[in-house]
């Protein structure tokens, strides 16, 4: 089974270029201004208030680790069913939220383990007061394999209050769009064959491309992006400026 492979967006707001190291993934990061936006539907929705373009503060001008944007995004209108089969709306969450929201799968070797692990130590580092508030959720884009027993098993391995939300569908590539993330997909593997499966012959060989954005969303529609190579006392003292300022 091939891993992952990180991909940059096309030409929307992000443009990412990654390099993975045996203990964590280095990334850097552009955000593209002045381009037009596209692979927008009539159905999606709405883009930025200046109606085409996203701008932003340099991580670390604003005061955050993570890049501020401006303006800012909200939390996508979307509804997923989560691993217990319960409606979850990504929208309707308590104002006094912060909410971090990452699209991958449970299967990946490197990019989901790296940034749910530093999310988990990140949450740990909180005063208890403040980690009650701050909520975990993570997309599977890999319905195939990840089941939502599957998906609530791995994300148990880093927190058991993480959400697990079940996605490879038209609503969550509907959040994609919006957050102007590159849609995730499955490809079958070069030099396989749809009817073969593995060496073990349980599975079939494709790869499962996806962005491997951090999209946080805080009161006062702040919301910040993360690239890679932040650690967990920046996503915490991020957190917890974000928390505190409610």
């Amino acid at each position: 089974m091939r891993s992952s492979r990180l991909v940059g967006c096309r030409p929307l707001a992000l443009l990412i270029s990654a390099g993975a190291s045996s203990s964590r993934m280095a990334m850097t990061t552009v955000l593209v201004l002045g381009l037009g936006l596209t692979a927008c539907s009539a159905s999606d929705p709405p883009a930025p208030s200046d109606g085409s373009r996203l701008a932003r503060f340099e991580p670390g001008a604003s005061g955050f680790s993570g890049t501020l944007l401006d303006p800012p995004l909200r939390r996508p209108d979307v509804v997923l069913r989560d691993t217990s089969g319960d409606r979850f709306d990504l929208d309707r969450r308590p104002p006094d939220e912060v909410t971090a929201l990452f699209f991958g799968f449970t299967n990946c070797d490197d990019i989901c383990p790296t940034t749910m692990a530093d999310l988990a130590a990140a949450r740990r580092a909180l005063p208890t007061a403040l980690r009650e508030r701050f909520l975990v959720a993570f997309v599977t884009v890999d319905p195939r394999r990840d089941s939502p027993r599957r998906v609530r098993q791995w994300l148990d391995r880093y927190d058991q209050d993480f959400v697990g939300l079940m996605g490879g569908n038209r609503h969550s590539r509907r959040a994609e769009r919006y957050l102007y993330a590159p849609v995730s997909h499955i490809e079958r593997a070069p030099n396989s064959h749809p009817e073969h499966g593995t060496s073990k012959g349980r599975t079939p060989d494709y790869e499962v491309e996806h962005s491997g954005t951090v999209y946080i969303f805080g009161p006062d529609e702040q919301s910040l992006i993360y690239t890679g190579g932040t650690t967990p006392q920046q996503y915490a003292d991020d957190l917890t400026r974000l928390l505190r300022a409610s």
